[in-house]
């Protein structure tokens, strides 16, 4: 997913995180069936919405300089 600005990736972040809206997230892996969201799926795209924001900021070293704990 592609995000015009900022706020638009951090509506989507909100939106998908929140329980009462989003209670029972689920994914389609390759055009499959929806099943239920891994915790790996639900950073993956946690991960991919935030990339886009900070590029949009300007602040892309804060992941690509990133050292994992």
């Amino acid at each position: 997913m592609e995000f015009e600005n900022v706020r638009e990736a951090l509506k989507f972040l909100l939106e998908y995180n929140d329980t009462t809206l989003n209670p029972n997230l689920k994914s389609r892996v390759n055009g499959g069936k929806w099943e239920p969201s891994t915790v790996s799926e639900v950073q993956a795209t946690n991960y991919d919405a935030l990339a886009q924001a900070v590029d949009m900021l300007g602040m892309s070293d804060l992941y690509l300089n990133e050292q994992p704990a």
